[in-house]
């Protein structure tokens, strides 16, 4: 039994995220030659913001939900747009031999400022 250890996104993150994009990732394939392709199908939005609270560090998190927030093909997200996220969970992985965190929550929220 591996163990999984727990992670604090408050801690991790802070409570002030400033949403600086937000993007599509869509399905992927495999073909008939063993390479993955892109389908038009959308699996889940990818929100990029900022905290404040941690020198602006940016992550991305992983929604899986059927609209996103706004729409980023017509409109620009605004200007200071404070978000929070309902489950904020962050799973630590290994990557070319450095500690990496992936994160997805159920709900992207707006916060009034």
């Amino acid at each position: 039994m591996a163990i999984k250890p727990i992670i604090d996104p408050i801690a991790t993150a802070g409570k002030t995220l400033l949403l600086v994009d937000l993007k599509p990732a869509y399905e992927r394939v495999k073909n008939s030659n063993g390479e993955f392709e892109k389908t038009d199908k959308i699996t889940h939005y990818n929100y990029t913001v900022v905290c404040l609270e941690k020198k602006f560090e940016k992550i991305i998190v992983k929604i899986e939900e059927p609209r996103p927030l706004f729409d980023t093909e017509n409109d620009e997200i605004p200007d200071e747009t404070y978000v929070k996220f309902e489950n904020l969970s962050f799973n630590p992985y290994v990557s070319n031999g450095w500690i990496q965190l992936s994160s997805k929550a159920d709900k992207c929220i707006l916060v009034k400022a």
